[in-house]
């Protein structure tokens, strides 16, 4: 079989840092997009229709001997909380594994009146993203982090 290359160039003039411009991964449902002083964060890509899931993704897990390291890092801005009986407020406390999710749930902003739950598969190693409400095609998609912000989410 014959090894096929595929390069995608970008128009000439594309400019990845505005916020018009969005990246689809590998999902129908959802890709990136620059939302300005928030960074990057997820937007629909289609309607989404009220408990829909949006994402099932693998997780890394940071063990907990190595989170003295990992938490003093940025690595610590996109991990969720990975011990049974846990919230993610617990991070603080520096005990128990966390975990950094292999899908684009780790780019997930936060709101106090978000539009999707994530739910952790502790024993399948698996994050789980799902609409809340309905969501319309370039909304952005967000989460409540469910701890105290290090940052003013104004």
């Amino acid at each position: 079989m014959d090894n096929l290359a595929i390069q995608i160039a970008d128009p000439p003039g594309l400019d990845h840092q505005s916020s018009q411009y969005t990246t689809k991964y590998s999902s129908d449902w959802i890709g990136v997009r620059n939302f300005g002083d928030k960074g990057r964060g997820i937007v629909a890509l289609r309607d989404i229709p009220i408990g829909t899931m949006i994402e099932r993704c693998p997780v890394l897990i940071i063990p907990a001997k190595d989170r003295i390291k990992t938490d003093k890092t940025i690595v610590f801005t996109y991990v969720y909380m990975w011990e049974h009986g846990t919230i993610e407020q617990d991070l603080y406390d520096g005990a128990g594994r966390a975990a950094i999710a292999l899908g684009l749930s780790s780019l997930l902003n936060h709101s106090y009146a978000p539009n999707a739950n994530f739910i952790r598969r502790i024993d399948d190693l698996e994050l789980e993203l799902r609409s809340r409400r309905a969501i319309s095609a370039g909304d952005e998609i967000t989460i409540d982090y469910q701890m105290k912000l290090w940052f003013d989410p104004a």
